[in-house]
C-alpha cells in the first residue's frame, strides 16, 4: 500500500521523458484513436509488464527499505541499456539478488559475484553487481544513522540538483542520469509522464 506521506515541498523540476509519442504525430488513425483512449506514455504500452510497472509502480512511493533499495538496484543495472531489458529480466533479479533483501545482499562476497556473472537472468556486470553489494552496505551504515534509508531519502533538501549531488555522491554506480531516473521512479520527484498520459499531473499520493 502506497504510503500518503510525503515532505510538503517536492520540486516539481522533470526529468527528461522516456522517449514518447504523442497521438497527434501518429498518422494511422485507429492507432491514434487507440493511444487517446488508452491515455499512457508510449513506453508503457510496448508490454503488458511495462503497463503494470508504469500504472502501479513508477512514481509511486516505496513502502520499506526494501523497496526502495530494490528500485535504486534496478537504476543502476539500468544505466546504458533499455528499460525493457531490465523490466524483462526484474523476476531474474528478484530471485538472484535475494528479493532485493539489503542484509542478505550487503553480505554478498566473491562466489555470490561468480554466482551472479553466470546468472543469464540478470545483468552480468562485474561493475554493476559489485555497486549492488557496496550500495547495500551503504544503505545499512544509513539506517544505522538515521533509523531507515527512507528517512535519509526523504530528508533530502527540496531542490532537484541538490537530491542528485548527494545521491551521486553517497552510492556507487549512480551518475547524475541515473540519480534523476531513481528520484522519478520512487516519486521523489514528479514523473516525466507525456501530458497526454493519465498520470501525466502526479502520482497517486501527491495532492495539490
Amino acid at each position: 500500500m502506497v504510503s500518503s506521506s510525503m515532505p510538503s515541498e517536492i520540486s516539481r523540476r522533470r526529468v527528461p521523458l522516456r522517449k514518447l509519442v504523442a497521438p497527434e504525430d501518429i498518422e494511422d488513425a485507429q492507432v491514434r484513436e487507440a493511444l487517446g483512449q488508452i491515455g499512457r506514455c508510449e513506453w508503457a504500452q510496448r508490454h503488458d509488464g511495462l503497463t503494470k510497472y508504469h500504472d502501479d509502480i513508477w512514481g509511486e512511493r516505496p513502502s520499506d527499505d526494501r523497496e526502495f533499495f530494490e528500485r535504486l538496484m534496478l537504476e543502476v543495472f539500468h544505466a546504458g541499456l533499455s528499460w525493457t531489458l531490465i523490466w524483462n529480466k526484474y523476476e531474474g533479479f528478484r530471485r538472484a539478488y535475494d528479493d532485493f533483501d539489503i542484509e542478505k545482499v550487503a553480505a554478498y562476497g566473491p562466489s555470490d559475484v561468480d554466482r551472479l556473472m553466470r546468472d543469464p537472468n540478470v545483468i552480468r556486470s562485474e561493475k554493476k553487481i559489485a555497486s549492488a553489494i557496496e550500495n547495500a552496505q551503504r544503505i545499512q551504515d544509513i539506517q544505522d544513522r538515521d533509523g531507515s534509508f527512507e528517512s535519509f531519502l526523504v530528508g533530502l533538501p527540496d531542490s532537484e540538483e541538490s537530491k542528485v549531488k548527494i545521491l551521486s555522491s553517497t552510492f556507487a554506480f549512480v551518475g547524475p542520469g541515473t540519480a534523476r531516473g531513481y528520484l522519478a521512479a520512487t516519486g521523489l520527484e514528479i514523473p516525466p509522464h507525456h501530458p497526454y498520459c493519465f498520470k501525466a499531473d502526479h502520482p497517486a499520493w501527491f495532492s495539490v
